[in-house]
């Protein structure tokens, strides 16, 4: 097979983006000329370990570990990544593992993350699937606001007529990057669409994600519009979630989920274990799923969004979710784009995997919409609420020891600090809500 340097050569790449992805999900890059691909493929790209310690408005955290005399690491390219970008002739993109000087995977890698708990279902012979559902908006600028591209209503040929040539590009670009899109439709909210993308292994589906995204972003930039994947943008428009799916099959092939049991949801015993565990961690899982202050804007009782821990077939109330249509796999519904989808993967599945191996039951699934029970009677039914701010979401991820094992020593405490500062950076903003409500009556 060729290199992926005779891929650059033959394909006549003149610039290579080498890139790797914050903490936040961010992609960060550096381009490099064809001179400078050979070492660039060997020893990768180097960055500032100190790069790690800064937050979503380019500010660094308040009590950084990553300081100036911490050194580097190297964005070290995946051959397995490489795409061309068709928005921009001449330039391909790779994404990369971030290594030590010496060649040795950085403990603060996220694609090392999830690859090494994907390793640990190898090791009790499961295969895992995944896929992301991400919703987002097209904006216009109209006087310095931003407002929906369209009108149009839900699921309608309307919403595709608006934007048909956006979305054939982008589906266009996308194929020529090896990403198949399964469809895409206008969703609950004026502009809102969402887009699936074809199940694939975690680390490529993770990486599929964040190349739509950026495809996506660029390619309606190019036409005057903002594709934006911010969980609630507008308090007056519905919320954009990342629904992650998840599938398991065993050493033969076979469906690992799959059950004979409708009183289960459909699921296999492994299955409602699998689930049990997404259920035990469900809080933490927040923390790193929906790690913003914006995040528990869209995250509400009776919004489409869950706000209970709990699982059902075919029900959209639910945290986890058995849909009815495709081979039988959970979804879990509580994520957002504000997430690092390497980081996300990697603690649903160790949550999952905790729930395998200790046989946790899950409990009966729902049946009914949970979103409009009262305080009262989810109590009764002893439904847990999921975290109700980022910070009590924070809070739950620091103290499950599991999942911060998972994300290991130096990204799980790196992570906290980063979304910690957003929030306190938010607790001390004045906004517009203020000075409506108190600058002329106080």
């Amino acid at each position: 097979m060729p290199s992926l340097l005779d891929t650059l050569v033959a394909d006549n790449v003149a610039q290579l983006w080498v890139v790797y992805h914050d903490y936040s999900g961010l992609s960060h890059a550096k381009t490099v000329p064809p001179e400078r691909f050979p070492d660039a493929l060997r020893g990768g790209i180097g960055f500032a370990k100190a790069n790690m310690d800064f937050n979503i408005l380019d500010h660094q955290v308040p009590r950084p570990v990553f300081l100036a005399e911490t050194g580097d690491f190297f964005a070290v390219p995946d051959p397995d990544t490489y795409a061309p970008l068709p928005y921009h002739p001449g330039t391909a993109r790779v994404y990369s593992f971030l290594c030590l000087r010496d060649g040795t995977r950085w403990d603060g890698c996220p694609r090392t993350a999830l690859a090494q708990v994907v390793e640990r279902y190898r090791d009790v012979g499961l295969a895992v699937r995944a896929a992301f559902e991400p919703e987002c908006y097209l904006f216009r600028s109209d006087g310095g606001r931003y407002v929906p591209a369209d009108q149009s209503r839900m699921f309608t040929v309307d919403g595709l007529e608006q934007h048909a040539a956006l979305l054939e590009h982008l589906m266009q670009v996308l194929r020529a990057m090896g990403l198949t899109v399964e469809q895409i439709g206008a969703e609950y909210g004026p502009g809102q669409y969402e887009i699936n993308v074809r199940h694939a292994e975690p680390l490529r589906a993770a990486d599929d994600l964040l190349t739509l995204k950026d495809a996506l972003r660029a390619l309606a930039s190019q036409r005057g519009l903002l594709a934006s994947f911010m969980p609630k943008p507008y308090a007056d428009l519905p919320g954009c979630g990342l629904h992650v799916h998840l599938g398991l099959s065993d050493a033969g092939g076979r469906n690992a989920l799959e059950g004979t049991d409708r009183g289960a949801a459909g699921l296999s015993a492994l299955g409602r274990s699998f689930v049990g565990g997404l259920l035990a961690h469900a809080p933490a899982l927040c923390g790193i799923g929906s790690p913003t202050v914006n995040s528990y804007k869209r995250l509400l009782p009776g919004s489409w969004s869950p706000a209970h821990v709990c699982y059902g077939a075919g029900n959209r109330a639910a945290l986890v979710r058995i849909p009815d249509a495709g081979t039988r796999h959970v979804e879990f519904r509580a994520g957002d784009n504000t997430s690092n989808p390497y980081l996300f993967l990697a603690a649903l599945l160790a949550a999952g995997l905790d729930g395998i191996q200790r046989g946790i039951d899950p409990g009966p699934a729902v049946t009914d919409d949970v979103g409009h029970l009262s305080e009262a009677e989810a109590a009764e039914r002893r439904l847990a609420l999921l975290p109700r701010s980022a910070g009590d979401a924070l809070d739950a991820l620091e103290v499950d020891e599991l999942i911060m094992a998972a994300l290991g020593p130096v990204i799980g405490p790196a992570f906290l600090r980063v979304k910690r500062s957003e929030a306190e950076a938010y607790a001390v903003e004045v906004g517009e809500w203020e000075r409506r409500a108190y600058l002329e009556t106080v």
